[in-house]
């Protein structure tokens, strides 16, 4: 059968692959338009109304998966950073979940 319609291998290789991607995820908490209202009495001023810059919180998130989907979703917490001890423990989590995915 060829390559278009429903071609399925028996031995497809890349059902063994797992790839891992991080990425930077941004903390946001914008304030709604009702969060933002106030009582006033219809002759009083117009308010103004400040932008407020909140501080630029993020986190790395680091997701491992394969054919199938995720095997593991790993956030690093804002306070920790990327070293060896951090990635060697993220690998162990790792195993540990294919070694659960895989048996």
């Amino acid at each position: 059968m060829g390559l278009g319609g429903g071609f399925q291998a028996k031995n497809n290789r890349f059902d063994n692959l797992i790839t891992g991607d991080e990425i930077w995820v941004h903390l946001n908490t914008p304030e709604t338009k009702r969060d933002s209202m106030t009582w006033k009495h219809p002759s009083s001023p117009v308010t103004k109304k400040f932008k407020v810059q909140r501080s630029a919180a993020k986190v790395v998130a680091t997701v491992y998966g394969d054919a199938k989907g995720v095997i593991l979703l790993d956030i690093l917490p804002q306070d920790k950073c990327i070293n060896v001890a951090q990635y060697c423990s993220t690998l162990d989590r790792l195993r540990d979940a294919i070694r659960r995915k895989r048996p």
